[in-house]
């Protein structure tokens, strides 16, 4: 529906921007508890804010960054969050290969039910965890591995 076919849409539309608002500190501390840093925002309109911080890698190998995306999307109220990295698996000689290093990557996302004052629990949970496995993805894979032909190297993406 739009607002040629549904009378409510302003008033949907503000309860929207409303649960936007109320959902933003508990946002903001999801994404400094995943981090260990200071988020900041990097986008904000009345509809839709986004949250980035900066994301260490154990080894000190490139940069990564959490970006959360708190916006509405059609009748909801819809959070995306994500890790954005330069991280490459590495050739024998140590410089960065074409192919990114899918062990650092998460992403998930969730439809907010309709004023809700916090995010849900077990969604948080899985945020938390899902990014510290995908932080830590590279040493874990080479914990697992018996054989050191197996093992795995990153390097930071090449400026071009």
């Amino acid at each position: 529906m739009n607002a040629l076919t549904n009378p409510r849409a302003a008033q949907i539309a503000a309860e929207l921007e409303s649960d936007i608002g109320v959902l933003v500190p508990a946002l903001d501390d999801l994404v400094s508890r995943v981090s260990g840093g200071e988020a900041t925002v990097a986008e904000f309109d009345r509809t839709s804010i986004r949250l980035t911080a900066l994301l260490p890698f154990p080894d000190g190998i490139g940069h990564g960054e959490v970006g959360a995306h708190l916006h509405r999307y059609r009748d909801e109220v819809r959070l995306d969050i994500g890790i954005v990295h330069d991280r490459m698996f590495a050739r024998p000689d140590g410089t960065p290969s074409e192919r990114v290093c899918y062990l650092n990557d998460f992403v998930a996302s969730i439809t907010v039910v309709q004023g809700a004052l916090e995010l849900p629990a077990e969604f948080v949970r899985h945020v938390v965890a899902g990014v510290a496995a995908a932080r830590d993805g590279v040493r874990r894979h080479n914990r697992r591995q018996h054989a050191p032909w197996n093992e795995v190297t990153v390097a930071a993406k090449a400026e071009t």
